[in-house]
């Protein structure tokens, strides 16, 4: 059994998966514009740091592709 939580293929197609996914991405196009104002750093490592959780979060729907041996 993996560790690694991951959403089945009916999870992936799930309309509260679908919302979550949308709302990711919008706050993902908001968190990048808001890096890429002048900021100081500790204020950049923070988003660059949201920005890496929410990335995360959303390759949680990315279909994960297996090596066969």
């Amino acid at each position: 059994m993996s560790d690694r939580f991951t959403l089945t293929p009916a999870d992936r197609r799930n309309p509260l998966w679908l919302a979550l996914a949308g709302h990711l991405t919008e706050r993902l196009a908001t968190l990048r514009a808001m890096n890429d104002a002048d900021r100081p750093a500790d204020k950049t490592s923070h988003l660059r740091g949201q920005i890496a959780e929410v990335k995360a979060l959303l390759a949680l729907g990315e279909e994960r592709r297996t090596v066969d041996d």
